[in-house]
């Protein structure tokens, strides 16, 4: 459960006791109906760190329903559920995105409800952008975690391709309803956007990636252990011209699997070298920002601490897993991020009639066209103007599960929302914004 001292000492722990170079947390969920997280919030940002939020939940009128097909999974009750919770979490300037989704289009079935996480991260932003001068001082980039596989519908294919496809439908672009303006100078969500009709713009702010690869001590950026290309490299090269921020939003390799085939290099509790944060930082660096280590404390084939699972109060201790975490952190502290080779015109979304053909073609798979999802966002006549308000929903809200960490590299020079920051955040302004005016990814935890 929630305990506000307990959660800070975590913080705390990690970043005075253990001196990690981290800067920000993902959390997986929240209850926000029942709890004030206020005090939480608050001790973080004071100790530098920003938090990553859900915008869904496990049950009630959060649960985006993947087994339902376009337009079934998207309701009112799930847009009531965002927007209240958008509100709550924009009291914080610590608060730097939100998750629309984790992992949703995983087979043939669900890929069916990918329009609904479009029409609900649509929604969300149109709601944002036409009360931002009403009832907050600023937007919330919003995130989709997509899994590292192969599968797109039904279809097999190789895995970049299928991530590339994923992401081109996500930020892809409703022809004739905006034109896409590359600027740097947005102040709405930082990122490249599209003018005129909102509904022209990506729904999509950030591609997060969930990634278990990098499981051998011999894995390097270029090769796999075997001699293919390497894990890494591939996602780079197909993922390089996204339109919006990639990050990798869980990385690690899975205890059991990792050196699995080399018995003379694979400990008992399946250490990891975490050998890949210099390889984000690096050569990743032109076109990704950041990445989330996975986990504090969750899934025992991935913890880096031991004395779990975390009953909320006691104690958790560092493992040889941590201390190799944290030495990649160390060694990178320091180290200039490289100067973006992105240009504007090589990040432009496809059109999504293209994109949906082309799931059609590769997959069989038929996308129902978010566009003709109804919107909730509702126009309402309020003191003789025009604005944007959401109907009263009421839900229960699933209870927040547990924290990771999160390490960054580089932004895109395009994309100011998510620059890079090698020194841990000392402070939050009022804004949102670190000190030197621009949101940032790092170390974290989730």
């Amino acid at each position: 459960g929630y305990n506000a001292t307990a959660w800070l000492a975590i913080l705390k722990k990690l970043r005075l006791e253990l001196d990690l170079d981290f800067n920000t947390i993902r959390l997986y969920r929240m209850h926000l109906q029942k709890i004030d997280y206020s005090e939480f919030f608050d001790g973080a940002a004071a100790l530098g760190v920003y938090v990553i939020v859900p915008l869904t939940s496990a049950f009630g009128a959060g649960v985006l329903d993947r087994t339902l097909a376009a337009p079934k999974c998207y309701d009112k009750k799930l847009f009531g559920y965002g927007a209240t919770a958008i509100v709550e979490y924009l009291k914080y300037p610590n608060v730097l995105a939100g998750m629309v989704g984790n992992e949703v289009m995983n087979d043939e079935v669900a890929w069916r409800a990918a329009p609904c996480i479009r029409a609900y991260a649509r929604d969300l932003k149109l709601f944002m952008d036409t009360n931002q001068d009403v009832s907050f001082n600023r937007t919330l980039p919003l995130i989709y975690a997509a899994q590292d596989s192969s599968v797109i519908g039904g279809a097999e294919m190789d895995k970049d391709k299928a991530m590339k496809l994923t992401a081109e439908y996500l930020t892809c672009a409703e022809e004739g309803k905006g034109m896409i303006v590359p600027d740097d100078t947005d102040s709405r969500h930082g990122l490249t956007h599209f003018e005129e009709n909102k509904f022209g713009q990506s729904p999509i702010d950030i591609i997060g990636v969930n990634v278990e690869s990098w499981c051998s001590s011999t894995q390097d950026y270029q090769r796999n252990p075997d001699g293919t290309p390497g894990s890494y490299f591939g996602l780079h090269e197909a993922l390089r011209n996204v339109s919006v921020p990639i990050i990798f939003s869980e990385m690690g390799c899975p205890h059991s699997q990792f050196d699995g085939d080399d018995t003379d290099r694979k400990t008992v509790e399946g250490t990891r070298d975490w050998k890949q944060i210099p390889v984000v930082m690096g050569e990743m660096a032109d076109s990704w920002s950041g990445f989330v280590a996975y986990t504090m404390d969750g899934p025992k084939d991935f913890n880096m601490m031991s004395g779990g699972p975390w009953n909320g109060s006691d104690t958790l201790t560092p493992t040889k897993d941590f201390d190799n975490f944290k030495k990649q952190l160390d060694e990178v502290s320091g180290v200039t991020p490289l100067v973006n080779t992105i240009r504007d015109q090589d990040a432009i979304p496809r059109w999504c009639s293209k994109v949906e053909s082309e799931l059609l073609s590769c997959c069989d798979l038929r996308i129902f066209n978010d566009g003709n999802i109804r919107s909730f966002v509702k126009t309402v006549d309020a003191q003789g103007r025009q604005k944007f308000a959401v109907e009263p929903v009421w839900y229960a809200v699933a209870a927040l599960t547990f924290v990771l960490y999160v390490a960054a590299s580089k932004r895109h020079k395009r994309r100011t929302d998510l620059s890079p920051n090698l020194v841990p955040l000392q402070r939050v302004s009022s804004d949102g914004v670190t000190s030197n005016g621009s949101h940032t990814v790092n170390y974290g935890t989730v």
